[in-house]
Protein backbone atom coordinates (compact mmCIF):
# COMPACT_ATOMS: atom_id res chain seq x y z
CA UNK A 1 0.00 0.00 0.00
CA UNK A 2 1.72 3.08 -1.38
CA UNK A 3 -1.28 5.34 0.12
CA UNK A 4 -3.94 5.99 2.92
CA UNK A 5 -6.68 7.78 0.98
CA UNK A 6 -5.66 10.62 -0.96
CA UNK A 7 -2.50 10.99 1.15
CA UNK A 8 0.89 9.64 -0.06
CA UNK A 9 2.57 7.13 2.46
CA UNK A 10 6.40 8.40 3.93
CA UNK A 11 6.96 6.15 6.36
CA UNK A 12 5.29 4.51 9.35
CA UNK A 13 6.27 6.14 12.10
CA UNK A 14 5.45 3.65 15.27
CA UNK A 15 2.80 1.16 16.47
CA UNK A 16 0.16 1.56 19.03
CA UNK A 17 -2.29 -0.50 21.34
CA UNK A 18 -4.35 -1.05 18.20
CA UNK A 19 -3.31 1.12 15.38
CA UNK A 20 -0.21 2.69 13.29
CA UNK A 21 0.74 6.47 12.95
CA UNK A 22 2.39 7.13 9.13
CA UNK A 23 4.11 10.12 8.15
CA UNK A 24 2.11 11.00 4.93
CA UNK A 25 2.17 13.59 2.24
CA UNK A 26 -0.75 15.94 1.27
CA UNK A 27 -0.98 16.23 -2.53
CA UNK A 28 -3.41 19.34 -2.59
CA UNK A 29 -2.39 21.32 0.35
CA UNK A 30 1.32 20.14 -0.32
CA UNK A 31 1.42 19.47 4.03
CA UNK A 32 2.77 16.45 5.36
CA UNK A 33 0.64 15.04 7.58
CA UNK A 34 0.31 12.35 10.16
CA UNK A 35 -2.06 9.39 9.76
CA UNK A 36 -3.50 7.48 12.49
CA UNK A 37 -4.73 3.88 11.08
CA UNK A 38 -7.01 1.25 12.88
CA UNK A 39 -4.98 -2.00 12.99
CA UNK A 40 -7.42 -4.79 14.16
CA UNK A 41 -4.24 -7.32 13.70
CA UNK A 42 -2.89 -5.21 16.76
CA UNK A 43 -5.77 -6.25 19.32
CA UNK A 44 -6.15 -10.22 18.03
CA UNK A 45 -5.33 -11.51 21.53
CA UNK A 46 -7.20 -8.87 23.46
CA UNK A 47 -9.56 -9.23 26.28
CA UNK A 48 -11.07 -6.72 24.47
CA UNK A 49 -13.51 -7.48 20.88
CA UNK A 50 -11.91 -6.00 17.71
CA UNK A 51 -15.05 -4.03 17.66
CA UNK A 52 -14.87 -2.88 21.10
CA UNK A 53 -11.41 -1.63 19.63
CA UNK A 54 -12.75 0.18 16.76
CA UNK A 55 -15.25 2.28 18.75
CA UNK A 56 -11.85 3.58 20.79
CA UNK A 57 -10.56 4.52 17.90
CA UNK A 58 -13.84 6.18 16.90
CA UNK A 59 -13.98 8.07 20.13
CA UNK A 60 -10.24 8.79 20.15
CA UNK A 61 -10.75 11.11 16.78
CA UNK A 62 -13.94 12.27 18.55
CA UNK A 63 -12.80 13.32 21.06
CA UNK A 64 -9.38 15.12 19.77
CA UNK A 65 -11.88 17.40 17.16
CA UNK A 66 -13.92 18.00 20.35
CA UNK A 67 -11.44 19.65 22.03
CA UNK A 68 -10.70 21.82 19.75
CA UNK A 69 -7.51 23.46 22.21
CA UNK A 70 -4.71 25.48 20.96
CA UNK A 71 -1.98 22.59 22.99
CA UNK A 72 -4.23 19.83 22.13
CA UNK A 73 -3.68 17.93 18.38
CA UNK A 74 -6.37 18.67 15.85
CA UNK A 75 -8.23 16.21 13.90
CA UNK A 76 -10.44 17.45 10.94
CA UNK A 77 -11.14 14.15 8.85
CA UNK A 78 -12.10 10.71 9.46
CA UNK A 79 -12.06 8.65 6.83
CA UNK A 80 -11.68 5.01 5.94
CA UNK A 81 -10.42 2.23 3.55
CA UNK A 82 -12.26 0.29 1.02
CA UNK A 83 -11.66 -2.58 3.48
CA UNK A 84 -13.46 -0.70 6.17
CA UNK A 85 -10.37 0.10 8.40
CA UNK A 86 -11.02 3.75 9.39
CA UNK A 87 -8.44 6.75 9.83
CA UNK A 88 -8.01 10.01 11.01
CA UNK A 89 -6.03 12.88 9.78
CA UNK A 90 -3.25 14.79 12.12
CA UNK A 91 -1.49 17.73 11.36
CA UNK A 92 2.83 16.66 11.19
CA UNK A 93 5.04 18.05 14.01
CA UNK A 94 8.54 17.28 13.75
CA UNK A 95 9.76 17.52 17.19
CA UNK A 96 9.16 15.73 20.66
CA UNK A 97 9.14 16.10 23.87
CA UNK A 98 12.89 14.20 23.95
CA UNK A 99 14.28 16.59 21.88
CA UNK A 100 14.55 19.02 25.26
CA UNK A 101 14.29 16.23 27.97
CA UNK A 102 16.17 13.08 26.25
CA UNK A 103 15.08 9.57 27.22
CA UNK A 104 14.45 7.98 30.56
CA UNK A 105 16.82 5.71 30.93
CA UNK A 106 16.46 2.35 32.99
CA UNK A 107 18.82 1.61 35.87
CA UNK A 108 20.59 -1.08 33.33
CA UNK A 109 21.15 1.07 30.76
CA UNK A 110 24.43 2.56 29.46
CA UNK A 111 24.33 5.96 28.65
CA UNK A 112 22.47 6.53 25.30
CA UNK A 113 24.01 9.02 22.58
CA UNK A 114 24.31 12.67 23.83
CA UNK A 115 20.86 14.12 22.42
CA UNK A 116 19.22 10.85 24.31
CA UNK A 117 20.75 11.64 27.51
CA UNK A 118 18.34 12.45 30.00
CA UNK A 119 18.41 16.71 30.60
CA UNK A 120 16.82 19.09 32.91
CA UNK A 121 15.12 22.17 31.67
CA UNK A 122 15.18 25.54 33.37
CA UNK A 123 12.37 26.82 35.51
CA UNK A 124 11.38 29.21 33.00
CA UNK A 125 10.95 26.18 30.20
CA UNK A 126 9.23 24.32 32.63
CA UNK A 127 6.34 26.81 33.39
CA UNK A 128 5.89 27.62 30.20
CA UNK A 129 5.26 23.58 28.81
CA UNK A 130 3.48 23.16 32.52
CA UNK A 131 1.44 25.94 31.75
CA UNK A 132 -0.01 24.56 27.92
CA UNK A 133 0.07 21.36 29.23
CA UNK A 134 -2.21 22.33 31.97
CA UNK A 135 -4.72 24.26 29.39
CA UNK A 136 -4.94 21.60 27.30
CA UNK A 137 -6.23 19.22 30.10
CA UNK A 138 -8.21 21.79 31.75
CA UNK A 139 -10.40 22.05 28.25
CA UNK A 140 -10.46 18.01 28.72
CA UNK A 141 -11.60 18.09 32.46
CA UNK A 142 -14.07 20.58 31.22
CA UNK A 143 -15.71 18.47 28.91
CA UNK A 144 -15.86 15.12 30.86
CA UNK A 145 -12.73 13.90 29.57
CA UNK A 146 -9.75 12.55 31.47
CA UNK A 147 -6.59 11.77 28.90
CA UNK A 148 -5.26 9.33 31.60
CA UNK A 149 -1.69 8.55 29.57
CA UNK A 150 -0.25 12.05 30.17
CA UNK A 151 3.89 11.44 29.73
CA UNK A 152 6.60 12.28 27.69
CA UNK A 153 6.13 10.30 24.93
CA UNK A 154 2.20 11.29 24.34
CA UNK A 155 3.89 15.21 24.35
CA UNK A 156 4.88 16.65 20.80
CA UNK A 157 6.37 20.27 19.98
CA UNK A 158 5.54 22.59 17.01
CA UNK A 159 9.03 23.23 16.75
CA UNK A 160 12.61 21.30 18.06
CA UNK A 161 13.63 24.38 19.78
CA UNK A 162 11.05 26.88 22.18
CA UNK A 163 8.35 24.89 20.18
CA UNK A 164 4.51 25.15 21.82
CA UNK A 165 3.36 22.13 23.19
CA UNK A 166 0.61 19.24 21.05
CA UNK A 167 -1.07 16.60 23.58
CA UNK A 168 -1.56 13.59 21.43
CA UNK A 169 -2.79 10.11 21.89
CA UNK A 170 -6.74 10.04 23.50
CA UNK A 171 -6.57 6.29 23.04
CA UNK A 172 -7.06 5.36 26.37
CA UNK A 173 -8.94 8.61 27.11
CA UNK A 174 -12.34 8.53 29.39
CA UNK A 175 -15.21 10.08 27.97
CA UNK A 176 -18.17 11.10 29.19
CA UNK A 177 -21.09 9.63 28.52
CA UNK A 178 -21.19 5.63 26.94
CA UNK A 179 -17.35 5.10 26.71
CA UNK A 180 -16.29 2.06 25.19
CA UNK A 181 -14.93 -0.06 27.78
CA UNK A 182 -11.19 -1.22 28.29
CA UNK A 183 -9.83 -3.85 30.81
CA UNK A 184 -9.78 -2.71 34.55
CA UNK A 185 -6.04 -3.13 34.24
CA UNK A 186 -3.58 -0.67 33.59
CA UNK A 187 -0.99 -1.39 30.95
CA UNK A 188 1.68 1.16 32.05
CA UNK A 189 2.68 1.13 35.81
CA UNK A 190 5.52 4.09 34.41
CA UNK A 191 6.38 6.80 36.63
CA UNK A 192 4.06 9.40 35.16
CA UNK A 193 0.76 6.87 35.70
CA UNK A 194 -1.16 8.14 39.02
CA UNK A 195 -1.41 4.65 42.12
CA UNK A 196 -4.79 4.63 41.60
CA UNK A 197 -4.78 4.15 38.31
CA UNK A 198 -2.93 0.63 38.63
CA UNK A 199 -5.72 -0.85 40.80
CA UNK A 200 -9.12 0.31 38.94
CA UNK A 201 -8.87 2.35 34.81
CA UNK A 202 -12.60 3.00 34.80
CA UNK A 203 -12.79 4.82 38.62
CA UNK A 204 -10.12 7.15 38.12
CA UNK A 205 -11.22 10.92 37.96
CA UNK A 206 -9.45 13.98 36.93
CA UNK A 207 -7.11 13.80 39.93
CA UNK A 208 -5.21 11.18 38.18
CA UNK A 209 -4.22 13.75 35.37
CA UNK A 210 -3.20 15.91 37.81
CA UNK A 211 -0.91 13.60 39.39
CA UNK A 212 1.18 13.12 35.63
CA UNK A 213 1.33 16.47 35.94
CA UNK A 214 3.69 16.96 39.07
CA UNK A 215 5.34 14.11 37.92
CA UNK A 216 6.17 15.87 34.67
CA UNK A 217 6.94 19.06 36.39
CA UNK A 218 9.41 16.49 38.88
CA UNK A 219 11.09 15.02 35.49
CA UNK A 220 11.24 18.40 33.75
CA UNK A 221 13.63 20.09 36.87
CA UNK A 222 14.96 17.20 38.19
CA UNK A 223 15.98 15.09 35.07
CA UNK A 224 14.79 11.69 36.16
CA UNK A 225 11.53 10.63 36.88
CA UNK A 226 10.17 10.43 40.51
CA UNK A 227 10.39 6.93 42.19
CA UNK A 228 8.09 6.82 44.51
CA UNK A 229 6.32 8.87 47.30
CA UNK A 230 8.22 12.57 47.02
CA UNK A 231 6.31 14.24 49.99
CA UNK A 232 9.40 13.84 52.09
CA UNK A 233 11.72 15.02 49.49
CA UNK A 234 13.47 18.72 49.68
CA UNK A 235 12.87 20.94 47.10
CA UNK A 236 16.33 21.37 45.01
CA UNK A 237 17.95 24.99 45.82
CA UNK A 238 16.96 26.33 42.24
CA UNK A 239 13.51 25.53 42.44
CA UNK A 240 11.03 28.20 43.60
CA UNK A 241 9.27 27.10 46.38
CA UNK A 242 5.88 27.20 45.40
CA UNK A 243 6.59 25.11 42.28
CA UNK A 244 8.13 22.32 44.43
CA UNK A 245 4.66 22.81 46.37
CA UNK A 246 2.48 22.31 43.69
CA UNK A 247 4.63 19.32 42.07
CA UNK A 248 4.28 17.29 46.09
CA UNK A 249 0.43 18.55 46.58
CA UNK A 250 -0.38 16.86 42.66
CA UNK A 251 1.49 13.88 43.22
CA UNK A 252 -0.16 13.23 46.73
CA UNK A 253 -1.03 9.42 46.77
CA UNK A 254 -3.88 10.22 48.16
CA UNK A 255 -6.21 11.49 44.96
CA UNK A 256 -8.55 13.14 47.40
CA UNK A 257 -5.58 15.86 48.16
CA UNK A 258 -4.72 16.61 45.10
CA UNK A 259 -5.84 19.60 43.09
CA UNK A 260 -9.11 18.32 41.91
CA UNK A 261 -8.81 18.99 37.91
CA UNK A 262 -6.78 20.66 35.83
CA UNK A 263 -8.34 23.82 35.52
CA UNK A 264 -8.00 24.58 39.77
CA UNK A 265 -4.09 23.97 38.56
CA UNK A 266 -4.09 27.02 35.79
CA UNK A 267 -4.09 29.84 38.66
CA UNK A 268 -1.56 27.83 40.90
CA UNK A 269 0.76 27.97 38.23
CA UNK A 270 0.15 31.81 37.00
CA UNK A 271 0.92 32.16 40.14
CA UNK A 272 4.22 30.73 40.45
CA UNK A 273 7.35 33.18 39.99
CA UNK A 274 9.98 31.48 37.35
CA UNK A 275 12.87 33.14 39.23
CA UNK A 276 14.81 30.50 41.99
CA UNK A 277 14.49 30.66 45.45
CA UNK A 278 16.91 33.48 46.73
CA UNK A 279 19.85 32.04 47.94
CA UNK A 280 20.95 32.82 52.22
CA UNK A 281 22.97 35.88 52.03
CA UNK A 282 27.02 34.29 53.29
CA UNK A 283 28.58 36.67 55.79
CA UNK A 284 32.40 36.56 54.73
CA UNK A 285 35.02 38.02 57.23
CA UNK A 286 38.18 39.69 55.88
CA UNK A 287 41.00 40.51 57.70
CA UNK A 288 42.42 43.83 56.72
CA UNK A 289 45.91 45.36 57.70
CA UNK A 290 45.99 46.98 61.31
CA UNK A 291 44.55 44.23 62.93
CA UNK A 292 41.09 45.33 61.72
CA UNK A 293 38.69 43.14 60.17
CA UNK A 294 35.40 44.04 58.03
CA UNK A 295 32.58 42.01 56.68
CA UNK A 296 30.40 41.97 53.63
CA UNK A 297 27.92 39.63 52.11
CA UNK A 298 27.97 37.75 49.14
Amino acid sequence: MDRIGKYVIHKVSVTTGYAQVVFCHDPDLQVPVAIKLFDPRRVADSPMSPAQWLGRFVSEARGLAAVEHTYVTPVKVLEQLPDGRPYFVMPYYAAHLAYEIGRDLKDSETPAAEHERPRRLSVPRTLLLLRQLTAALAAMHRRGMIHRWVKPSNILLTAKEGGSVRLIDFSMAKFPGANPPLPDIWPDRGAYTAPEQWESVSSVGPEADVYSLGALAYRFLVGAPPAGDILSEQAPEDIPEQLWAFIQAAMNLDPQKRPSNAGAVVPMLEGIKADPRPKRERVVVSHQSGGKSSARLS
